[in-house]
């Protein structure tokens, strides 16, 4: 009598179990392998990228298991631009951010582009000193910007190009432009020495210079 109670105490809860719903956890449901691969995803060959100033550069997004189109954006459009073809422009010194998104979804990969704060650029040099050979009618005067010259400080340039008072980096020395000449046009720039000796042996050299912004 009591194995029979038993039994049919044990099939009841059997019974009831079954009826019973189960906690079944998203992570615990085997994803296929072919949903994994249905999944949209964008990825950036450069995601980090550093250019002068005016230089551009084209991001490369990679996406996959999607034909949606690439939204593109810049954080700062004052540092860098960015088109809809992912063409980068840099326009100012600083740091932007470019995200790529897939239409229609919050699937983005990004970019940080880093614009430097000089460019660089190839030009002919001569040297010069203040007299009346090198500098005319204009020996023993000051500067276009009102200072003295001095050797290993100053420098003259294009005005156009080149701002008076922009740090511009030669060799491994750091000049300013504080001079202006009637041959100094483009990209040519007079360094001043001390002595004629001095800026005579200069002779015409052509170095790769940058500029600070």
């Amino acid at each position: 009598m009591k194995i029979r109670k038993s039994m049919i105490t044990l099939i009841f809860t059997l019974f009831f179990a079954c009826l019973t719903p189960q906690s079944v956890y998203a992570d615990e449901i085997p994803v296929t392998q072919e949903e994994q691969q249905l999944t949209p995803s964008i990825t950036l060959k450069k995601t980090k990228v550093s250019l002068e100033r005016g230089q551009t550069k084209k991001l490369k997004a990679i996406v996959k298991n999607t034909s949606g189109k690439i939204i593109w954006r810049s954080s700062k459009k004052r540092v860098a631009t960015v088109n809809r073809k992912g063409k980068v422009k840099a326009k100012d010194k600083g740091k932007a951010i470019i995200t790529a998104r897939i239409k229609g979804t919050n699937i983005t990969a990004r970019c940080v582009v880093k614009v430097k704060k000089y460019i660089t650029m190839k030009v002919k040099t001569t040297g010069y000193c203040n007299c009346s050979r090198c500098a005319g009618k204009w020996a023993g005067a000051p500067t276009a910007s009102g200072t003295r010259p001095k050797q290993n400080r100053t420098i003259a340039v294009d005005r156009n190009l080149i701002k008076l008072g922009t740090k511009v980096q030669i060799g491994d020395e750091m000049y300013v432009a504080e001079d202006t000449g009637g041959a100094i046009k483009g990209k040519k720039i007079d360094i001043y020495y001390s002595s004629h000796s001095k800026a005579k042996s200069h002779g015409v050299q052509y170095k790769k210079i940058k500029v600070y912004i």
